[in-house]
């Protein structure tokens, strides 16, 4: 069975759509871990390269650089994030009512202004959300929400079919 859709979606479940976790993202706590442990090691390693190599009284000149090379990593991030942030929000903004097929050929969709194609080795996972289907590739989510289905489809069984195509 092939699947010829189309819907807009609603901005509540775009915002629940995106914010849903990543399958295979690391948990909370071990990003808190890590970012512990990167905050006692820094400071550990430019001690240890200063007394391999300086005088013990270059320590500090050795701390301010690193704390100011660490913050202009930090700016240059937030604003590389703040531009890629920008480029999706214009990407989103397009509205109108978006049209997909799927088949055991692959994804067609559609939207003002933007046509894709896309294969199934190229889907990464399909989940479920409160709502829609979530079809995962390595640059965005496709959503599909429920009630675009066709009658007597449930999300249930759209789920298990895209899985079926992509693990064919």
């Amino acid at each position: 069975m092939n699947y010829d859709l189309t819907f807009e979606i609603d901005p509540a479940l775009h915002r629940r759509a995106v914010t849903t976790p990543i399958d295979g993202a690391p948990s909370p706590r071990r990003v808190m871990v890590q970012n512990l442990l990167a905050a006692v090691l820094f400071p550990l390693s430019i001690v240890a390269v200063n007394t391999a190599f300086f005088a013990n009284d270059s320590l500090i000149a050795m701390c301010v650089a690193a704390a100011l090379g660490a913050g202009l990593v930090l700016v240059v991030w937030w604003r590389q994030h703040r531009k890629l942030v920008a480029v999706h929000s214009q990407y989103n903004e397009t509205g109108g009512a978006q049209s997909i097929q799927i088949g055991p050929d692959g994804i067609r969709a559609a939207r003002p202004h933007i046509r894709s194609e896309i294969d199934w080795p190229f889907v990464r996972a399909i989940r479920q959300v409160d709502g829609a289907v979530l079809i995962e590739l390595p640059t965005a989510r496709l959503i599909v929400p429920d009630a675009s289905l066709p009658d007597g489809a449930t999300a249930q069984k759209f789920a298990a079919d895209l899985d079926a195509w992509r693990t064919a």
